[in-house]
């Protein structure tokens, strides 16, 4: 003869009884499980019952000294596992949400960078997290970098010229956007160029810029086959253009950098290098096994902002 079942399937079992359930099965033993759950035994018998007497079939049986699940058990350990850990995984999502919309984001990024980027990830903040607060410092990327290993800052806003980046061990660099390089110089000595050749430039004076940017300015005039006369050095965009357009001297100018600056100076040209060179901007955060709230904040603020209106390319 045929049971039926009359109870409300939705109400049927619920998550506790679902775990109660798989740590029986991993463990064997009612004292065991209601241990691993911080639970009495007394409280694990009653829940199993209480079940039982819903579903209408038994889901444990005496085994020797010990219990073990009937078929029906199993089936709910089985599938109850892969429901809990969903469970998990959605209140795990909630509590990094909820980390996120508040306390203090620690961020430190590159001149550039504080003009353009950081601003448009405020406007976002502002509207999706408005109870974070946001302390922002400026530093090129090494002293970003040390800022982020000395535990400063949650991350840091950097830029990498093609794989030169040095990062302290245990962090990951993750990439954002991409931008072009470009050769900025006086009118007069582009002659309309409309595109620039490093080695053609070798006999020029030039002008450098942060460690990074001259670090870069070297190894691309090496790889056309001369060393660079450097004389002068600014990390001053605005005076890095300006100096340009005097026509003394040439610089090479990240995108970002001439968009920060808004506009170039009425003689000064900003000519494509060809081949092309690029520049890669991202976030560098410590290599953790849970990732702060803080953290995922950052990447999630910084990935949604549109970088075309800089010139930058998704690197993604």
């Amino acid at each position: 003869m045929s049971t039926i079942r009359s109870s409300d399937p939705l109400g049927s079992i619920d998550s506790t009884e679902l775990r109660i359930l798989h740590a029986l099965a991993t463990t064997g033993s009612l004292t065991a499980a209601a241990g691993s759950l911080g639970l009495s035994q007394p409280a694990v018998s009653q829940r199993i019952k209480r079940v039982e007497t819903r579903l209408a079939v038994p889901l444990i049986e005496r085994s020797g000294r010990g219990i073990r699940l009937t078929t029906a058990g199993r089936i709910l350990a089985d599938h109850g596992r892969t429901v809990v850990a969903e469970i998990d995984a959605a209140l795990a999502a909630i509590d990094d949400l909820r980390g996120e919309r508040a306390g203090t984001l620690r961020l430190v990024g590159f001149p550039s960078a504080s003009a353009t980027l950081v601003p448009a990830i405020m406007r976002r903040l502002a509207e999706e997290a408005p109870d974070v607060a946001m302390q922002y410092r400026e530093a090129e990327p090494p002293g970003a970098v040390a800022m982020l290993r000395d535990g400063e800052v949650d991350c840091a806003l950097v830029f990498d010229y093609e794989g030169a980046a040095e990062l302290p061990a245990g962090s990951v660099f993750t990439p954002l956007w991409r931008e072009e390089v470009s050769l900025v110089l006086s009118d007069a000595r582009a002659n309309g160029m409309p595109a620039a050749h490093l080695g053609d430039f070798a006999a020029e004076h030039w002008i450098a810029g942060c460690e990074k940017c001259r670090g870069h300015l070297l190894t691309a005039a090496g790889e056309h086959g001369f060393e660079p006369d450097i004389i002068q050095e600014t990390d001053n965009v605005p005076a890095m253009l300006a100096m340009a357009a005097a026509g003394g001297a040439v610089a090479l100018v990240p995108g970002l950098a001439l968009a920060a600056a808004r506009t170039l100076p009425d003689d000064a040209v900003a000519v494509p290098l060809e081949p092309k060179r690029y520049r890669t901007i991202g976030l560098v955060s410590m290599d953790t096994a849970n990732e702060s709230p803080q953290v995922k904040l950052a990447k999630r603020l910084f990935s949604a902002v549109d970088g075309s209106c800089w010139g930058l390319e998704s690197a993604t």
